[in-house]
């Protein structure tokens, strides 16, 4: 899915507050789209439709975030707020981006707040959100 090779992951630890996640561009084809309703029991309605289930946009958003960074094994994705704000065509490119909005810890636990932002390829936002991540020392 990923177009650009990018350097060594970081921690999560080493990764500042505000760090910004580089732009990452990929197509949602139907193969993807595929792959993604088969992995999560849906029908296929969608493809009928022609456009990508709304979650599948935040699940190779997140995908491409997470090429930037590793967690430690153990972590979770605690949870996540989205909004999506029009439909996406199958085949299309869309550009994701994402900034380390906040991190806490909490004894033994780490949390990390992801902003996610998803552009069509009018430039136009198509997703909007936060996702947390917990993760054990």
């Amino acid at each position: 899915m990923k177009e650009k090779e990018n350097s060594s992951p970081l921690s999560f630890k080493q990764l500042p507050v505000g760090f910004e996640f580089p732009p990452t561009s990929y197509e949602l084809s139907e193969s993807i789209i595929t792959k993604y309703l088969e992995a999560v029991g849906e029908s296929a309605d969608f493809l009928a439709l022609g456009i990508v289930p709304p979650l599948a946009i935040a699940a190779c958003a997140m995908t491409a975030l997470s090429q930037s960074f590793t967690v430690p094994p153990g972590s979770i994705h605690a949870s996540q707020e989205l909004e999506f704000l029009k439909p996406v065509p199958i085949g299309s490119r869309v550009s994701c981006g994402g900034r380390l909005a906040q991190k806490l810890a909490r004894g033994s636990l780490n949390l990390v707040m992801l902003e996610i932002s998803v552009l069509d390829e009018d430039g136009e936002q198509v997703l909007s959100g936060k996702a947390t991540i917990a993760a054990p020392d």
